[in-house]
């Protein structure tokens, strides 16, 4: 839970990652991994040598804009205050998809993952700007897409917004839904559904990470449904 209150201390506003990325990379500094950066400022992550990889993708932006808070833990329930007591939101829209893919990359033998910056909208601007600038070239080796970019404790978004079909529903295997009560469901509009926009074939998908209100100051995390959400995410990638 250390790591995941450094990262909420963060900010992290949309064009302003370059703390969060350090604070990331710096995780990852004892594996054997290669880790590169486009032009754009996206992260790309190749652990192993394989024919094809499973992947993983979270954003490194939030919508909140920079203010001096503490993380309160109050039981299993994990949300931040300012100076005045006040709650503020944490980030974990996507934050927790940095935690998940962190532990991924240190207990899976073989792994990429895409950390995208710019996923939300900032003001005029839109979103998943580093989605729909960067090479799809780096996935043209990957058998699926986990993003890990959605709130609750059950749900797999394999519908993007614009009906936008991510992948059908039979991938991912019965007993590991019913151990884990995972439901697929449509949903919005995340970086997954703009590389699949742009042409992408690879089979995506958007999974529950166990934060709720995102994008409000009352934005929290339940941390054992974040604890949930990674050991699905690896059970997925061990059996697919």
């Amino acid at each position: 839970m250390e790591l995941l209150k450094r990262f909420y201390e963060v900010n992290s506003k949309s064009g302003h990652e370059d703390q969060i990325k350090e604070l990331f990379k710096a995780q990852l500094a004892c594996l054997d991994i290669l880790v590169e950066e486009d032009a754009f400022g996206n992260i790309f992550i190749t652990k192993g040598c394989a024919d094809s990889y499973p992947c993983v993708t979270a954003h490194l932006d939030e919508v909140h804009a920079p203010v001096e808070k503490s993380i309160v833990v109050d039981g299993d329930m994990i949300y931040a205050v300012d100076g005045c007591g006040e709650r503020v939101g944490i980030g974990a829209d996507d934050k927790n998809g940095l935690w998940i893919i962190t532990h991924l990359l240190h207990t899976k033998p073989v792994l990429k993952a895409a950390l995208f910056v710019q996923e939300e909208r900032d003001g005029e601007m839109p979103g998943c700007r580093g989605s729909r600038a960067c090479s799809l070239a780096f996935f043209d080796n990957v058998r699926y897409i986990i993003a890990v970019d959605r709130k609750g404790n059950n749900e797999i978004v394999t519908v993007g917004k614009g009906d936008i079909r991510l992948c059908d529903e039979d991938l991912f295997p019965s007993d590991v839904l019913l151990k884990y009560g995972y439901e697929c469901v449509p949903g919005g509009r995340t970086d997954v559904v703009a590389l699949k926009e742009r042409g992408l074939q690879v089979p995506c998908c958007n999974i529950s990470c166990g934060y709720y209100n995102a994008h409000k100051p009352e934005e929290y995390t339940v941390f054992t449904h974040l604890e949930k959400s990674l050991a699905f995410v690896s059970d997925i990638i061990d059996r697919i």
